[in-house]
């Protein structure tokens, strides 16, 4: 099988550029002919200007023509979001690149499909002309999938996907057991882009909630984003200065290591997730966690084998860090039954079940040919 990824930039913010690449690593170790090409960039710390990002896209999209001319692939496996910006991204770049007979595979890091069920005539255009040409979709939750089925997408190429999930344990104390005793300083740990919709300002203000009833704890917020600000005006505010620190964009492997040397993941998110990597690697380092029930989180997580849910209003944000703190039972149960779940997010095992979808797509191809 040789197959063609359409892969993030290495320097792109957030999990695709994360957990693509162990992906297709995997892919290779499996014995499959990967060829590698950046096709999203991201936005870093500020969006990318227009001009710029139209440039981009052709460039881009004229490369891949390129590659396509030169060589034929069974796949073309792009990873890609689903709203205007790159719906019209994605319309541009296949039309220019001519896919030919290669099978087309939409890998979906974000969707704003639930916003398009009464899409007017340009929306309707573009979600036609990719439904027209798109052979396997990956969707990171059931919630997405019953989405894009509404938008008139065959359930036969609607596939339910996994991202891949590393993280180096030998450096982890969370092997199911739990030492720590009521009283003693809890270490709990955010980590996410710092926008409104991912629980940040919520949390901290949970956190203010657990000082005045005397817990003991330490607070890092792992990340940064356009309300940095707020969140440390919201920490002076609240008188959380010794408990509260923020450590700025670091790179993976530091993140890793918070994930590896707190005790709490909290994650009152309500932006519209699909597999927030974040969550799931917390889950993979065996942590205990309190998230809100959205998409994958869904899916995966259940209360309270693997997590505590959360409506993401602070006052229950802060019961549920509460519960764990005062349960070390509770805690160490889920650290199990999390390290367990995360050996399934393994790079080998996801690439695993994409071999299976993109056999399904091939067998699918040969069958109405």
């Amino acid at each position: 099988m040789k197959i063609l990824v359409g892969m993030p930039a290495a320097d792109s913010w957030g999990g695709p550029a994360a957990c693509e690449p162990p992906f297709v690593d995997a892919l290779r170790s499996l014995g499959v002919d990967v060829t590698e090409e950046v096709y999203v960039y991201g936005d870093k710390d500020r969006p990318t200007p227009l001009v710029e990002r139209v440039r981009r896209v052709l460039k881009t999209a004229f490369r891949f023509r390129q590659i396509l001319k030169n060589e034929s692939f069974d796949i073309i496996h792009l990873n890609t979001s689903f709203d205007l910006k790159t719906l019209l991204r994605d319309t541009i770049s296949l039309t220019i690149m001519r896919p030919g007979n290669a099978k087309l595979f939409l890998k979906i890091h974000g969707s704003e499909a639930e916003k398009m069920h009464d899409a007017g005539r340009t929306k309707r255009y573009l979600i036609n002309y990719l439904r027209k040409r798109v052979h396997g979709l990956g969707l990171l939750s059931s919630e997405e999938k019953a989405n894009f089925l509404h938008l008139g997408f065959s359930p036969e190429e609607a596939f339910i996907v996994k991202n891949a999930v590393t993280l180096d344990l030998s450096l982890s104390r969370n092997d199911g057991t739990d030492t720590k005793n009521n009283g003693d300083t809890v270490k709990i740990l955010f980590v996410s882009r710092f926008i409104p919709t991912k629980g940040l300002i919520e949390t901290i203000r949970a956190c203010a909630i657990l000082k005045r009833d005397g817990v003991h704890f330490k607070l890092s917020c792992v990340g940064d984003g356009e309300i940095r600000r707020e969140a440390e005006e919201t920490v002076t505010e609240l008188g959380l200065s010794d408990n509260v620190s923020f450590t700025g964009y670091i790179t993976e492997s530091e993140v890793s290591v918070n994930y590896l040397t707190n005790d709490i993941f909290v994650f009152p998110t309500r932006h519209i997730e699909g597999f927030p990597l974040v969550l799931f690697k917390a889950a993979a380092a065996g942590l205990p966690i309190v998230t809100t029930k959205i998409r994958a989180a869904s899916d995966y997580l259940t209360d309270p084998e693997n997590c505590l849910f959360t409506t993401g209003e602070v006052e229950d944000v802060a019961a549920k860090i509460s519960k764990l703190v005062n349960d070390p039972e509770l805690r160490a149960r889920m650290c199990e039954a999390n390290l367990k779940f995360g050996e399934t997010l393994r790079p080998e095992n996801i690439a695993r079940e994409y071999l299976t979808v993109y056999e399904k797509m091939l067998s699918a191809g040969r069958e109405n040919g």
